[in-house]
């Protein structure tokens, strides 16, 4: 683990209830929101559809 990742920790850390019960589900749940919603959008293949812009206007 490097030090933005450490530092990012202690930033949502703060944001955190301070009940540890309320936190753990709030990690919980940011977990997954992170496997879930941002690992899709990384596995989404590209389009295969080609678009244009212009067209063969001449002078």
């Amino acid at each position: 683990m490097e030090t933005w990742h450490r530092r990012h920790a202690v930033i949502l850390a703060s944001q955190l209830p301070d009940n540890i019960e309320d936190a753990r589900l709030v990690l919980d749940a940011v977990r997954e929101v992170v496997e879930g919603f941002l690992a899709a959008a990384l596995q989404q293949k590209p389009s295969a559809t080609i678009v244009r812009i212009g067209g063969n206007e001449s002078a």
